[in-house]
């Protein structure tokens, strides 16, 4: 004779819900909730990106606008600049003053010390729209050969793809300017870009790459025949 069981006996034992990831936050440097301070923001986004880098992409559609890119892309490129240029201000100035000196042109060499100076603050003065036309053509660029080569199938629009190039970019200021490295980290940072694009607009990782790296291939087949060209010409005149 079979036992009687209870109707909660019956049941199979009810298993517990997968916990579901936290929802995402926005890119540190536009979460004011999270992180009030201006420099607390900064370490942030530094953090975020030598940690977990492919989750900036992910945030970056959480958010709208072009100005918290454009302000993160400015303060990384202005210090780096003003580094740039001082050094190659002073060491160009030194050496054209000795070669107008060498010359017997010193009243020259004193109209070149004050031009530039003004040519270095007219740059510096111009800055803002160089990055930000900068950060808009780069991120454009970007999205129309990731569309090309049909990556965005189920992305985001194009103002996303210019806010992820733009505080991408930014940090690949600084490897800029590490001596002998700078080129070769640049490329890299390209690809880092492509990954993280590809990921953002829910596309093929080998097509995030091509569309970055298909405005430098373009760039490089349109300089090789201008140098080859420009070389025969100096080589024709020197005979």
């Amino acid at each position: 004779m079979s036992e009687i069981t209870g109707p909660n006996e019956a049941l199979p034992p009810v298993q517990a819900a997968p916990a579901s990831p936290p929802p995402l936050q926005p890119i540190p440097f536009e979460d004011l909730e999270t992180f009030p301070g201006f420099w607390a923001r900064v370490g942030a986004m530094f953090q975020l990106v030598f940690s977990e880098p492919m989750t900036l992409f992910d945030r970056v559609p959480l958010t709208e606008g072009l100005g918290a890119p454009w302000r993160f892309l400015l303060l990384m490129s202005v210090p780096i600049f003003l580094i740039v240029a001082a050094i190659f201000f002073f060491t160009g100035m030194g050496i054209m003053l000795a070669a107008l000196e060498s010359k017997g042109l010193r009243g020259e060499g004193g109209t070149v010390a004050a031009v530039m100076p003004i040519i270095f603050g007219v740059i510096l003065l111009l800055m803002p729209l160089l990055s930000f036309l900068g950060m808009v053509i780069g991120g454009a660029l970007n999205h129309f050969f990731l569309w090309m080569w049909g990556g965005l199938k189920h992305g985001h629009p194009t103002s996303q793809t210019i806010r992820a190039y733009g505080y991408a970019s930014a940090f690949l200021q600084i490897g800029a300017l590490i001596p002998y490295l700078g080129f070769l980290i640049q490329i890299a940072g390209l690809v880092v870009i492509g990954i993280g694009l590809a990921r953002m607009h829910k596309t093929d990782t080998w097509r995030g790459i091509c569309a970055v790296l298909t405005p430098l291939a373009l760039m490089c087949c349109c300089l090789v025949p201008i140098i080859v060209m420009f070389a025969v010409y100096i080589g024709g005149h020197a005979r």
